[in-house]
């Protein structure tokens, strides 16, 4: 059971790492800025990289919930606590991270007037989000219907489902507040 979470945790991560999210994002705000004939941003890179780290974080927290909330289901108490435990840890590391990433875009940058890269990563959470919570609503939907379905392979669906469906509304919202603000000024 732990093979998974793992699995899961180092998959999120290689998407990341292999993906060059933090140069192709900067490239594409700073060819942005220059289409638009927008000024210079001189903080771009410092909040690409503050929004980067940031969305780690968050995804490390996402894989920590489904850890944790997937502990409540299982049957054995020994593998209860042991994902407990490590969905904890995961927690609240992931927590420490995304916080402190948050925290530094709201006091070092400007990102609440210029909000262009905290819309680019709400965006790119958005599609993160929708792909796994979606894939894991199928994953749900095949296991259902067959005759035979392992007990803890569908609780663990039904969770990334639960956990990344709902984070992938929250990310929708944000992004439909920030269009709502950019339509208005």
């Amino acid at each position: 059971m732990m093979e998974m979470f793992g699995g899961m945790f180092v998959m999120v991560l290689l998407v990341y790492s292999l993906l060059p999210l933090f140069p192709f994002v900067y490239v594409l705000l700073r060819w942005r800025q220059g289409r638009d004939g927008e000024p210079a941003d001189p903080q771009l890179g410092l909040k690409v990289a503050l929004h980067y780290f940031a969305t780690l974080g968050l995804h490390v927290v996402l894989i920590a919930l489904v850890a944790v909330l997937y502990s409540f289901l299982a049957d054995s108490p020994m593998v209860s606590e042991m994902i407990m435990r490590t969905g904890g840890g995961m927690l609240l590391g992931g927590g420490v991270i995304l916080g402190a990433h948050t925290m530094m875009i709201g006091r070092v940058t400007d990102s609440a007037t210029r909000p262009n890269v905290a819309r680019v990563f709400v965006g790119l959470n958005l599609v993160l989000c929708g792909l796994i919570g979606m894939g894991a609503l199928l994953a749900a939907c095949t296991m259902i219907t067959q005759e035979r379905v392992s007990e803890d392979g569908l609780k663990i669906v039904m969770v990334l489902m639960a956990v990344y469906l709902t984070t992938w509304g929250l990310q929708a919202r944000k992004l439909i507040a920030y269009s709502a603000r950019a339509s208005a000024a």
